[in-house]
């Protein structure tokens, strides 16, 4: 559907693009105006037209890069972590995933606003790009590169905890934690790009709380 923009120059392309996802996460789906695109690109509107062919096909052809991007940016990180304790190993990802969206904060910006806040124009394949993404990302993926098992000391946890409740119960309270701060931002009574702290405490608080209530005393 996009070959006519994929087969222009990289620095053309970015050009477009990050100008196209800054007028989005600014003004919002519904006034951001391509006339102010294409002016800013130095390109007519015939020819983002003829690239994206509407200004909904632009949208979530921007939704769909950023979320490659970011995505691979974190999967490619994760797979450089080295530590050898369970609970550091959450926390650094977390970590990670915040440096990376500092890096990319419109990038983000545009994500968090199409998941959360879909533009009606787009709400039916939003669910579907949502659905998919969970589809690929889902426990499966995590048990492999998130929460991995063998770095629990099974031989301190107590008699009546099992490996599986602590991963199932250290992945509630993560998954938990991010959606109280998406409703959070979402009512704009909080900016996770201004304000990472609050959350960074309050999920090492909770990892702690796990974390020595699962071992067997000394």
């Amino acid at each position: 559907m996009y070959s006519a923009f994929e087969k222009q120059s990289q620095e053309k392309k970015e050009l477009i693009m990050n100008i196209a996802i800054e007028e989005f996460t600014l003004n919002g789906y519904d006034t951001t105006s391509t006339d102010t695109i294409t002016s800013r690109a130095g390109i007519s509107k015939g020819i983002l037209f003829h690239y994206f062919k509407s200004k909904k096909n632009l949208y979530l052809y921007l939704v769909n890069f950023c979320i490659d991007l970011l995505t691979e940016k974190t999967v490619t990180a994760i797979h450089a972590l080295k530590s050898a304790d369970f609970f550091e190993r959450v926390k650094e990802i977390y970590l990670l995933k915040h440096e990376i969206t500092g890096k990319f904060t419109k990038e983000t910006q545009l994500i968090a606003d199409a998941i959360m806040s879909p533009p009606v124009a787009v709400q039916k394949e939003m669910q579907q790009i949502i659905a998919d993404y969970y589809d690929t990302y889902a426990k499966e993926f995590k048990f492999e590169h998130v929460y991995l098992k063998e770095l629990i000391q099974i031989d301190k946890l107590r008699d009546d905890i099992t490996v599986e409740q602590v991963i199932e119960m250290t992945m509630f309270i993560s998954e938990q934690l991010g959606n109280k701060y998406q409703t959070l931002y979402k009512n704009n009574q909080y900016d996770f790009f201004k304000e990472p702290d609050p959350v960074v405490k309050e999920l090492n608080d909770y990892l702690k709380i796990i974390k020595y209530g699962i071992y067997k005393e000394c």
